[in-house]
């Protein structure tokens, strides 16, 4: 049985006196195939899990998709069930930030990880997401907490804010999950037609070819990229952001003549539609 819990009081109450481990998995709904890999994970390992359900005002800037932001909590709530996911928590913002103070308790994160790539153009975004897993971190207290890779960046991130706190949470990264296409399940997909998700599917082929690329020894690492970047402007509906390579040790750019060790990410607007997605090298 799923059930729902809306109090941060009373699924603290809940929590204390559940079986152990305790896994955690946060959402901010729109649930697919992706969060549905995180749950299954959970459940493997796990006696007790628990999905939370809750747009994050703090990681949207002034110009981005908040309003817009897709929310389907019943149809999440019945995947939650269907996964046998243990307790769905869905906080209101009050409940989350009761007060304006709650918002500007801004935790400083490194730059190498805050303000690259997508931290760019999303200027405060990784402030915000620290800030919301933290607080939920504090309220579930789980021992594993569940990411996906394609929001890879984040991921980095939240390692760093379990480390940097002394959190006593193992933070399980699991695979980028791929629509047939290749294109990356993602919330925002909903926002795009058939014909712009084939569209997108091209930015999963640019990044395989860059991966190639390095593995046959064709180019060097900015020339794989330059090349994938050629073959994506043969679409004029996406619109690149970035296509950069950064180490997996440090998040540091990577050496031109890398060969492996790092990562290819991109983030681009399809049809208007931001989305992001990587590859290993």
């Amino acid at each position: 049985m799923t059930t729902l819990i809306k109090s941060s009081n009373e699924i603290k109450k809940v929590l204390a006196v559940s079986e152990r481990p305790l896994g955690f998995i946060p959402t901010m709904g729109a649930l697919h195939a992706g969060h549905i890999s995180l749950i299954k994970a959970a459940r493997e390992e796990c006696k007790t899990v628990v999905v939370s359900n809750f747009v994050n005002p703090l990681q949207f800037g002034p110009d981005e998709d908040f309003k817009k932001y897709p929310r389907d909590p019943e149809k999440d709530y019945k995947i939650c069930q269907e996964q046998k996911v243990d307790y769905v928590f869905a906080p209101s913002e009050d409940e989350i930030y009761p007060d304006d103070q709650s918002k500007k308790n801004i935790i400083s994160l490194p730059l190498e990880l805050s303000e690259t790539l997508c931290g760019k153009s999303r200027i405060g975004h990784f402030e915000g997401v620290a800030i919301v897993i933290k607080k939920l971190f504090d309220i579930i207290k789980p021992d594993y907490a569940y990411f996906g890779e394609k929001d890879l960046q984040q991921l980095y991130i939240i390692r760093w804010l379990v480390k940097e706190y002394n959190l006593p949470i193992f933070v399980r990264a699991c695979p980028i999950v791929r629509e047939t296409s290749g294109l990356a399940f993602s919330s925002r997909n909903k926002h795009l037609s058939n014909e712009g998700k084939a569209v997108a599917s091209n930015l999963y082929k640019a990044l395989k070819a860059a991966r190639a690329n390095i593995k046959i020894g064709i180019f060097t690492v900015s020339k794989s990229m330059l090349e994938s970047l050629i073959y994506l402007s043969r679409f004029p509906e996406i619109k690149v952001e970035y296509f950069e390579a950064r180490n997996k040790v440090n998040f540091a750019k990577t050496d031109d003549n890398a060969k492996s060790g790092f990562y290819f990410f991109i983030a681009a607007k399809t049809n208007g539609v931001r989305l992001i997605d990587n590859i290993e090298v």
